[in-house]
């Protein structure tokens, strides 16, 4: 969408600033980023200007200023936009990716996200549609970092954001909270990760710790190396990853010798996942692996989100892999309590507790 884009832009800029200035009570389409090298560390902000303006550092370590707190947004990735919902902050979304009628979220906690402009994916963005929204800030994957510069060209103020672990998570929350003016909501959310991570790790403190095969979703002949955020998962839930010695950060193929020799106690199968826990189960060649033989294999569940990457929801995924670990410690049914508990508290919706599975 790049091609003979830029004259495009350079003529609805000059538009656009015409009507600006040319009318005092027109809303401005954004304040423009500047960035600036030395920045303190991700998702840090200095102290607001005179006139009440914040700046803050992205995760690409750009330095972003802003006039206000955004009341206007678009969002180009979906993990953004769970982010800007948990926030409760559905109402300032203008653009949001595209194919947002897949996402089960959206139905559940704003269907009217779904009506709204798709403006892009992970591999590019619409930038005349964009600018055509006039948003006050635009949330850009990593991986569209490019765009920042073309948006900075037309005033339009961009944050790149980059959840790849638990960590960076919690900062890319914080880091919205500031620029939305939800900064109390940002620090409920990390503040009920803090504390389901100290039960998670009190519950299980000196429980036997289960091997546990993560199996990918385009084949159980692929699974999580140590590098993945599935391997956070899996030791934050009291378990030890089957495939910890494998070295990367992505999906692993491996034989059936591999599997039988991981001997992984439980396996789990993601919820988006190509085929079923019965489809392994039913595979002759791991019939000597301990998981299938006490017919611990487990499908997360499907219909909601998927609990096994980093989004707001994520801490599901430990709590719900707890409950299949240590299930005396941590009972499927208080797992259930507390996941409808969080789609209440954070999404606003009451969940259908038969999505919720095991």
């Amino acid at each position: 969408m790049k091609k003979n884009l830029f004259p495009r832009l350079a003529a609805l800029a000059l538009a656009l600033t015409l009507a600006l200035t040319g009318c005092a009570s027109a809303p401005a389409s954004g304040s423009a980023s500047v960035p600036v090298s030395s920045a303190p560390s991700a998702g840090a902000s200095a102290p607001a200007s005179e006139a009440g303006g914040l700046t803050l550092t992205d995760q690409a370590g750009r330095t972003v200023e802003l006039a206000a707190p955004a009341k206007t947004v678009v969002s180009g990735y979906y993990i953004s936009t769970y982010a800007v919902l948990a926030l409760g902050k559905a109402d300032a979304i203008v653009g949001l990716e595209k194919k947002a009628d897949t996402r089960s979220l959206y139905q559940m906690a704003a269907p009217e996200l779904i009506e709204k402009p798709g403006v892009g994916t992970m591999k590019e963005l619409d930038t005349e549609a964009v600018a055509a929204l006039e948003p006050d800030l635009v949330i850009l994957p990593a991986a569209l970092v490019d765009y920042a510069d073309t948006l900075d060209g037309l005033g339009i103020s961009s944050l790149v954001v980059a959840p790849e672990s638990h960590e960076a998570l919690v900062e890319m929350i914080g880091l919205l909270g500031r620029a939305l003016g939800a900064e109390d909501a940002a620090a409920a959310l990390a503040g009920y990760y803090d504390e389901q991570l100290a039960r998670m790790a009190a519950l299980t403190e000196g429980a036997d710790k289960p091997t546990v095969y993560m199996a990918s979703n385009s084949s159980y002949m692929s699974c999580a190396p140590a590098g993945m955020y599935q391997n956070y998962l899996i030791e934050t839930a009291g378990g030890v990853n089957a495939a910890a010695s494998l070295e990367g950060d992505y999906w692993t193929e491996v034989s059936y010798e591999d599997i039988l020799a991981m001997a992984p106690d439980v396996i789990v199968v993601p919820s988006g996942a190509e085929y079923t826990a019965a489809d392994l189960l039913a595979d002759a060649q791991l019939a000597g692996v301990p998981a299938v033989e006490s017919g611990k294999v487990y499908q997360m569940p499907a219909g909601l989100e998927e609990w096994d990457s980093p989004i707001p929801s994520g801490i599901l995924g430990c709590l719900w892999l707890t409950s299949v670990l240590h299930p005396e410690e941590y009972p499927f049914e208080q797992f259930t309590a507390d996941a409808a508990n969080f789609y209440q508290t954070f999404y606003g919706f009451a969940v259908d507790e038969s999505l919720i599975t095991k």
